[in-house]
């Protein structure tokens, strides 16, 4: 499987570096400019590479709330960051830029990233209204800007939406395999950081040989019961201090999801 040959483990878990506020944000800080983003990401970084994660995926996400229209500003002040770090970085890195598959790409050639997280196909309905992505205009692009061979992980059903045209999450990802074929399925639940149906994650699984994730809900204390059933995980509000979202990552919290991981890899 394409996982072990990046990532060297099998099941493996990706450890979310989520970026502050951004020049054009809602949440970004003037005072604090670009360097205290900075400072945020290297902080998390090194607290999700201490404690042993498996790689790291840099995300916009207090843009919130999100547009499908990223400005440039966005990209270029992620490239600067993940740049700025990249000498640190010892672990597979990856990107995602919320609501935009487009500009995802863009930053993903700029800084060679392993893989992306991107939503790129269907047309979902939820808090941020009809959202609708065509696989076609993505993958041409994808292409275009030299990204061809990048692992693209993308969710089978957004995080908190219905799609227009519902219809089991079984279809649903056969139709999406075939169509674009993915590196890589994520399941998500309906609200952020609440748990996903294990369940689905076996309905999936069922009818692909992609690899199926799960893309929230994960803690320490939940981590063993999803890499029974899933490929791998991605994580983010779960190994933050106090599992709280606007938190920094805490140390402690990535070094026992990594020791409950590794044990349900029969790593030791």
């Amino acid at each position: 499987m394409w996982t072990e040959k990046i990532f060297h483990t099998s099941k493996p878990v990706i450890g979310m570096i989520h970026l502050l506020g951004m020049p054009t944000d809602p949440k970004y800080d003037p005072a604090g400019g670009i360097q205290k983003i900075l400072n945020a990401a290297r902080k998390d970084l090194h607290a999700l590479q201490d404690g042993g994660i498996d790689g790291v995926l840099f995300c916009n996400e207090f843009s919130i709330p999100y547009t499908d229209r990223v400005k440039p500003v966005t990209i270029a002040v992620m490239a600067r960051i993940i740049g700025e770090l990249m000498s640190e970085i010892r672990v597979p890195h990856g990107v995602c830029v919320a609501m935009d598959p487009f500009k995802g790409y863009d930053l993903a050639a700029a800084v060679e990233a392993k893989f992306i997280r991107q939503t790129i196909h269907g047309t979902t309905a939820g808090v941020y209204g009809i959202t609708d992505v065509q696989p076609g205009e993505v993958e041409r692009h994808k292409v275009e800007v030299g990204c061809k061979d990048i692992k693209t992980l993308t969710p089978v059903i957004p995080e908190g939406t219905k799609q227009v045209a519902e219809r089991p999450i079984e279809e649903v990802a056969k139709t999406l395999c075939f169509n674009v074929a993915p590196s890589a399925l994520l399941i998500y639940s309906s609200t952020p950081g609440s748990s996903i149906d294990v369940a689905q994650v076996s309905k999936v699984k069922e009818v692909t040989d992609t690899p199926v994730f799960a893309s929230n809900g994960v803690k320490p204390e939940t981590v063993r019961d999803i890499l029974a059933a899933a490929d791998g995980c991605i994580v983010g509000t779960g190994i933050k201090a106090d599992g709280k979202f606007e938190n920094p990552v805490d140390l402690e919290r990535t070094k026992a999801l990594m020791a409950n991981a590794r044990k349900a890899r029969g790593e030791c």
